[in-house]
């Protein structure tokens, strides 16, 4: 009688413990989809500013001479615009670093819902550096700067950077300086695109936390 008594207290003090891990997993599952709505909510804004960018490159090199002769102020627009956007990648793996140190990771029932966990937080490595590299190679490129006039200027929208018209007596872009241009709307491009990738990255995550907060 004493055995069994002494045999269900373990059971149920076990039986406690792993409810108590699942309600703490379900915690930091729910705060992780929090953080990935909020993410969500970055990452529109982002792929807006890298695929504007991308597009004002593309007028830019097939009308920039257009524009040159006839609407210097939209010239200006453009080529700042392309020089400036930037948005900055903040990786954001505290809770997911929570789930898998406390091994709660291992309690999650939905396999799918794990490798889409991994495989994001290691994408994520890639995004970042491929945003610093966008800031490296072109946006702190100063060879642009002498072709916009010092004054009138005149805050982008969504961007942290000004925009004036284009210098009146100035020439217009040679081929090296337009190619430039091209290049730095190739990598607004490949960036909004990575952005895109993460975007239904977290979309799906979301779909797979609420099929394990469910369960």
């Amino acid at each position: 009688m004493i055995v069994l008594g002494i045999s269900i207290s373990f059971y149920v003090e076990k039986q406690n413990a792993i409810a108590y891990k699942n309600e703490l997993k379900m915690e930091s599952l729910l705060k992780l989809k929090n953080n990935l709505l909020s993410e969500l909510e970055g990452f529109h804004f982002d792929y807006e500013i890298h695929s504007t960018a991308n597009k004002y490159a593309d007028i830019l090199y097939y009308r920039g001479l257009q524009l040159y002769q006839t609407n210097k102020d939209s010239l200006g627009f453009y080529l700042s615009y392309v020089r400036n956007a930037n948005t900055v990648f903040v990786e954001n793996d505290e809770e997911y670093s929570a789930l898998v140190n406390s091994g709660l990771i291992e309690l999650i029932e939905n396999r799918n819902l794990v490798s889409l966990l991994q495989k994001k937080y290691t994408d994520q490595k890639w995004y970042e550096k491929n945003n610093q590299l966008l800031l490296d190679l072109y946006l702190t490129d100063k060879r642009l700067d002498p072709f916009f006039e010092s004054k009138n200027r005149r805050n982008h929208k969504g961007v942290v950077g000004y925009w004036t018209a284009y210098k009146p007596n100035k020439r217009y872009l040679n081929d090296e300086e337009i190619n430039r241009v091209s290049e730095t709307g190739l990598m607004h491009s490949l960036y909004s695109n990575l952005i895109k990738r993460a975007i239904i990255q977290d979309s799906l995550l979301i779909k797979e936390i609420d099929k394990e907060l469910i369960n």
